[in-house]
């Protein structure tokens, strides 16, 4: 039987311990120190995340340049889904504040995993969180779609606070163009965050996907649209 081997650990910021990456087999897993999250991230959620990607390119087939914005690298598979989902004009942008996790996308295990997707020509890998960049007010993307934390309402780290309060949503309305897309991973079901999605101007639809190839857990995409012309 295989044994989980630890890769790499990234401090993390303000005291919040460390997040390590393990292997087991075939499979990678993203940790915390924290007892919230024993396994924060693993190869076994990938459906779910690719489905983060899917749902958003089904809606916008029609784009001929899609921009997308990606807050969250993570193990990849959102990034991965989105170059395949895309077209070839596509421009791909992706949020990762730890330069660990980013580091083991362009030259590590990670990256000869997944086929090194930030190298893609599409790809644009940003080392500021998602946060800043909604505050920046400088982009505007067909969609946004955030992977961030450990969903909204069981949050991780302290930095993502912000984004899913009701200003972080309207900034992720502002910076879509009209007829884009929020796209939301969460573990669970929100009526909180759908409250607060309805309250920035979005049209709101909750969504179950499977959140593995195995078994029945679910988890939950939250599509909002800005039907909302400028």
């Amino acid at each position: 039987m295989d044994e989980a081997k630890l890769l790499g650990s990234a401090e993390l910021p303000r005291q919040q311990g460390k997040l390590h990456l393990f292997s087991l087999g075939k499979s990678f897993r993203l940790t915390t120190d924290s007892a919230q999250s024993a396994s924060w991230m693993s190869s076994e959620s990938a459906p779910s995340r690719q489905s983060l990607a899917q749902i958003p390119a089904k809606i916008l087939s029609k784009r001929r340049q899609p921009k997308v914005l990606i807050g969250g690298l993570g193990l990849g598979y959102t990034l991965v889904e989105c170059l395949k989902q895309f077209n070839l004009q596509a421009s791909i942008e992706v949020t990762e504040w730890l330069p660990e996790v980013r580091e083991w996308h362009q030259e590590g295990v990670l990256g000869e995993a997944m086929g090194f997707p930030v190298k893609d020509e599409r790809v644009t890998l940003n080392e500021l969180d998602i946060a800043r960049v909604l505050r920046s007010k400088k982009g505007r993307y067909d969609a946004i779609l955030l992977d961030t934390d450990n969903g909204p309402e069981d949050l991780l780290f302290k930095e993502n606070d912000w984004l899913y309060t009701f200003a972080g949503l309207s900034a992720c309305f502002e910076a879509l163009e009209p007829m884009g897309v929020l796209a939301i991973w969460a573990p669970l079901p929100s009526d909180t965050l759908k409250g607060k999605l309805v309250r920035a101007g979005f049209m709101v639809e909750q969504m179950t996907v499977p959140a593995s190839e195995k078994g029945n857990r679910q988890h939950t995409i939250w599509i909002a649209e800005k039907l909302q012309q400028d």
